[in-house]
């Protein structure tokens, strides 16, 4: 099944009169359960496409389809709705909130889907037990190691059981033996949920774990190595 279809997606910027031409006819296809890695240069255009797949930035132009939803036709409402329900995003900062523990930090992101307390307690506990973190509910974020936050940050994105998973460098700010950790946890959460996600990334490292790797160049999405 095709979770995800881009034809021909052109994306620019205009700063100070000036035209930036980020996305040149862009393509791609993701598979339901895949995981796919997008490298590249800085300023090559990874995050605005991260951000156009999120539907938190829109297009100029092409076909974007994620989960049946061709985000290009979708109001501000209906986009708003899809991200809350349909898209988790995990980032390099992890984002957690200072002032939660790391089982409030997880239920945030489920107020706007489930509503009931109770409900998002279960599922936040459900989560933060599949990232290995059940004994770390109660702590807050700097009470925790870096690899801990982005795991909550992990269980945050996962719990929202989103159709897509966002990662914007997601081992960049720990440890290699973190990151081998982290990166097996996703490969897990892949295989036992069928979980797709899409990672930018300029860590080579990762590579392994994909199931494809795709540069960006110049406006376009090649086949990598």
């Amino acid at each position: 099944m095709t979770l995800v279809k881009i034809n021909d997606l052109h994306k620019s910027y205009t700063t100070g009169g000036e035209i930036t031409h980020v996305l040149k006819g862009t393509d791609l296809r993701m598979k339901k359960g895949e995981m796919i890695m997008v490298m590249g240069p800085s300023g090559s255009g990874k995050t605005t496409l991260l951000n156009l797949l999120g539907g938190i930035d829109g297009s100029d132009s092409g076909v974007l389809v994620v989960d049946g939803l061709d985000l290009t036709k979708l109001g501000k409402k209906e986009l708003n709705r899809f991200r809350r329900e349909r898209v988790g995003f995990i980032f390099q900062f992890y984002n957690l909130i200072p002032t939660l523990t790391a089982i409030e930090n997880v239920e945030l992101g489920l107020e706007s889907i489930l509503g009931n307390s109770k409900e998002m307690r279960a599922r936040s506990r459900k989560y933060l037990e599949l990232v290995g973190l059940s004994d770390k509910a109660r702590n807050y974020p700097q009470e925790l190691s870096g690899g801990q936050q982005q795991r909550v940050a992990i269980a945050r994105a996962l719990a929202k059981e989103p159709a897509l998973i966002l990662a914007d460098e997601p081992t960049g700010n720990i440890d290699e033996e973190r990151e081998e950790s982290i990166m097996g946890i996703m490969k897990e959460l892949q295989h036992q949920l069928g979980i797709t996600f899409l990672i930018v990334s300029h860590n080579t490292r990762l590579k392994r774990y994909m199931d494809r790797t795709l540069i960006l160049r110049h406006g376009k999405l090649h086949e990598g190595s």
